[in-house]
């Protein structure tokens, strides 16, 4: 089985983990809200019939840019942590654990807008 999120943005700046030491502690707190409760809302849109599987699940993610600047794939992939919450409050995940879940990969690709990309696999 699989499930689809496409966000039209990229992760949120003020998430990414090399950001920490720049951002207030209550700015971090207020854009994971957002982004937890943004995924939240996106996956029961998209839900329809999903019925959650047993077993481990892997997640995937596509970063689609417009332009060729440097990005830090890691960054990215740690600004996506309130997704993935968002996503087991939705019901999608079990849990977003190492029992339940594994990170099958994540790439950059150049595209004409910004999105995200987060495909689960059962």
């Amino acid at each position: 089985m699989v499930f689809e999120l496409i966000l039209e943005h990229l992760p949120y700046s003020q998430l990414n983990p090399n950001q920490l030491r720049r951002t207030h502690w209550t700015v971090r707190s207020k854009w994971s809200k957002i982004a937890r409760q943004e995924a939240y809302l996106l996956a029961l849109e998209n839900k329809g019939s999903w019925v959650m599987p047993e077993g481990i699940a892997t997640i995937y993610y596509e970063f689609i840019v417009t332009n060729k600047r440097r990005r830090d794939i890691d960054g990215l992939l740690g600004a996506c942590k309130p997704f993935q919450d968002g996503l087991v409050d939705a019901g999608i995940l079990l849990d977003d654990d190492w029992q339940h879940l594994q990170i099958g990969g994540a790439k950059i690709i150049l595209g004409k807008q910004e999105q995200t990309r987060i495909g689960i696999h059962y």
